[in-house]
C-alpha cells in the first residue's frame, strides 16, 4: 500500500517533498561512490519502490502518534480500500474519559454512515499517494549523489540539487532548493528513509503567491512490517513561510506509526471501526466503559 501519509507537504496552495544524483569512482561495495552509475543505482531502486507500492494490495492496523500545537494524540489507525479509520485513544498521554470515548465512538459511527465523506477522503488520499509517486520518479533527474556510507544492506546517500535539471511546477521547485540524505535498501530495494533541508529561500511566482523559509527540513522513514510488506513508520515536517495574501505558513507535522498489525482487505468498513476499538483494549490498558 501506498505511504498511508505520502511524502508531501500540503500548504495550501502549492505542496512540496525532497530526494537526489554525482562524479565516479566505486566505494569497494559494488556501488560507485557518485556519477552517473551511481544516479542509474537510484532510478533502479525508487522504480523498483514506485512498483512495490503499487502492487501491494494488503491493509494494516497500527497505533499513530501525532505530535502538532503542543499537543500528542494517541490513535488507533486501520487501513481499508476505502481510506482510514482512526480512533481517538489518548491526549498527551492520558486515556479518553467514558464522556470522550463516547463522543468518539459517535464520530465514527456518523463518518460510516456519511459516503461523500468517505469518497471525498479516499480521493485525496489517492491525490497525495499520486504525487508522491511522481516526485519519487523524477528524484534521479532532480539530484546529483554521492555515497556516504553502507550498513549492511542499507546505503546511504548525500543528495544535492542538480543544475541540469529545470523543474516544472511548484513540488519540482521545493525540490531544487533541497539537499540532504538518501537511504535504500540494496537487498529489498525499497526507500529506508529521507531527509532534506531547504538551502535556500523557495519563492513562487516572484514571491507573489509567497515563499518558504530557508532552513525548513522535513524527514520520512519506511520500514518493512512484514516479508515484502513496507509501510510508513515516521514523519517529521517543520516548514515556515508566506502564502498569498502573506498569510503565514507554519507546518509542524511530527508522526510514529507502530504495532503493525495485518487485517483482511475485504473487511467491512464496520469491521475495521470495530478493530480501532478492540485494539484499544489490548494494546492501550482498555477503554473507558
Amino acid at each position: 500500500m501506498l505511504l498511508a501519509v505520502p511524502l508531501v507537504l500540503s500548504l495550501g496552495i502549492f505542496p512540496a517533498l525532497a530526494t537526489a544524483q554525482g562524479t565516479s569512482g566505486n566505494g569497494g561495495n559494488g556501488v560507485p561512490h557518485s556519477g552517473p552509475g551511481l544516479t542509474a543505482v537510484v532510478g533502479d531502486i525508487l522504480r523498483h519502490e514506485v512498483r512495490a507500492q503499487a502492487e501491494d494490495k494488503s491493509a494494516w492496523c497500527y497505533r499513530k502518534l501525532e505530535r502538532k500545537d503542543g499537543k500528542a494524540q494517541l490513535f488507533s489507525a486501520c487501513q481499508t480500500p476505502n481510506g482510514e479509520i482512526d480512533r481517538l485513544l489518548a491526549v498527551n498521554g492520558t486515556p479518553l474519559t467514558e464522556n470522550q470515548w463516547n463522543q468518539e465512538n459517535e464520530r465514527i459511527e456518523r463518518l460510516l454512515n456519511n459516503h461523500d465523506q468517505f469518497r471525498k477522503k479516499q480521493q485525496q488520499q489517492a491525490d497525495d499517494a499520486r504525487q508522491a509517486t511522481d516526485l519519487m520518479k523524477i528524484i534521479p533527474d532532480a539530484f546529483t549523489f554521492q555515497q556516504e556510507s553502507r550498513d549492511g544492506d542499507n546505503l546511504k546517500l548525500r543528495f544535492f540539487p542538480n543544475p541540469a535539471f529545470h523543474p516544472s511546477g511548484y513540488s519540482q521547485m521545493v525540490f531544487h532548493h533541497m539537499d540532504g540524505t538518501l537511504t535504500l535498501n540494496m537487498r529489498e530495494k525499497r526507500l529506508v528513509e529521507i531527509s532534506g533541508r531547504l538551502n535556500s529561500e523557495v519563492r513562487f511566482f516572484g514571491g507573489l503567491l509567497g515563499h518558504l523559509d530557508q532552513g525548513g527540513t522535513f524527514y520520512v522513514r519506511q520500514k518493512e512490517v512484514a516479508p515484502g510488506c513496507w509501510e510508513m513508520s515516521r514523519i517529521d515536517v517543520q516548514m515556515d513561510g508566506r502564502a498569498l495574501f502573506f498569510k503565514t505558513i507554519t507546518v509542524r507535522t511530527n508522526e510514529i506509526d507502530t504495532d503493525f498489525h495485518a487485517v483482511s482487505p475485504a473487511a467491512s468498513m464496520q469491521q475495521i471501526a470495530a478493530l480501532t476499538k478492540s485494539s484499544s483494549d489490548s494494546n492501550f490498558g482498555g477503554s473507558p466503559r
